[in-house]
């Protein structure tokens, strides 16, 4: 495979994943704690600086909270940035797979286990504002159980679906912020 970095690290995500104890022990810490994080860690963290820091916001806002925003539209853009980023990278880099074959590889990248498992691993579940009374028991089962299935959990393992919202609305944000750069999103 090439060297490039994927977003979020999701591709070498899905060839070598191993959930570390460091995303477990941060999902505890986030239950004890009441005080939201601040979101500059976010921008560390993604080492990118949004010019439009409302959509930072507006990404890690679930709808449960009541706001006048959410994480929604944001999500729906990056899903669609998403495929459209490994469409292009695995078309270039397995010319000789037919349509079905890339499309089968594209959605074994771009699942709800995987972009959960990057929401765990950068730890963006503790900055994830929600109204969800059962979130956090489930994000910290969830960060327990990724580390008896390194790679994929093939659905033996509950998947909070706000995770993988998260980072696909944290991957619209980066490409509405960028002017829509999908080069830009790339690299983050």
């Amino acid at each position: 495979m090439k060297s490039l970095e994927p977003l979020l690290n999701l591709q070498h995500l899905c060839v070598n994943e191993k959930a570390n104890d460091s995303s477990v022990e941060s999902t505890k810490k986030t239950e004890s704690s009441t005080t939201p994080l601040s979101l500059d860690e976010v921008e560390v963290i993604l080492g990118y600086e949004f010019k439009n820091k409302q959509l930072l916001e507006e990404a890690f806002t679930d709808a449960s909270l009541g706001e006048d925003f959410s994480n929604e539209r944001l999500e729906y853009v990056g899903d669609s940035v998403l495929n459209l980023l490994f469409t292009k990278d695995q078309y270039f880099e397995y010319p000789d797979l037919s349509p079905g074959a890339l499309t089968r590889l594209r959605a074994a990248n771009v699942d709800s286990d995987k972009l959960a498992r990057v929401a765990v691993k950068h730890g963006f579940h503790r900055f994830l504002r929600h109204k969800k009374p059962l979130l956090e028991d489930q994000i910290r089962q969830f960060s327990e159980e990724i580390q008896r299935y390194p790679l994929h959990s093939n659905g033996l393992v509950d998947v909070p679906k706000a995770l993988a919202d998260l980072v696909e609305s944290i991957i619209g944000a980066v490409f509405i912020d960028s002017n829509a750069s999908i080069d830009i999103v790339w690299k983050v």
